[in-house]
């Protein structure tokens, strides 16, 4: 036979060994986790991420900005008037109800028509705010293509 190398013998047996028998080499064994006594340091484990706080935060600041915007509405006048407020005119079809000592205040509601009607119907409709008799205006509020209310209003 040939030799394969210097301390190397065909029986598989390590030198130093009473027996012959083969013993395992210092440190760890694949697939084992290291250990401290073998050089190694022990594995930490990874933080645990904080998923909870940051899947409720969008939530609650969505409610809160909700919140906000419908006590402002509530609280600045804003929403659909009433007989006695007063309106600014934005456009054609939009208004804001502001409070009538103020500069801006151009119209005061003097009744609201029952009869729900869209633009189109309420633009073409010529005895619309006539059981108003202080009605000199006729302002309408809804959605383009759905039924809105004709309010009837007086100059302030």
């Amino acid at each position: 036979m040939t030799d394969p190398g210097s301390g190397a013998h065909s029986s598989g047996s390590q030198p130093g060994t009473p027996d012959g028998a083969w013993t395992p080499p210092a440190g760890p064994v694949l697939g084992q986790a290291a250990t401290a006594d073998a050089g190694w340091a022990p594995q930490q484990e990874a933080p645990a991420k904080k998923k909870g706080l940051r899947k409720i935060l969008p939530i609650v600041g969505s409610v809160v900005a909700a919140g906000v915007i419908g006590v402002g509405a509530l609280g600045l006048g804003f929403g659909d008037p009433e007989v006695g407020d007063c309106v600014q005119t934005k456009g054609d079809t939009d208004f804001d109800v502001v409070d009538c000592g103020a500069s801006e205040a151009e119209y005061k509601i003097v009744g609201i028509e029952d009869k729900q009607q869209t633009y189109p119907d309420f633009m073409a409709d010529e005895n619309v705010c006539a059981g108003f008799a202080q009605a000199e205006m006729a302002l309408w509020m809804g959605a383009d293509t759905e039924e809105g209310t004709a309010y009837c209003a007086e100059p302030v």
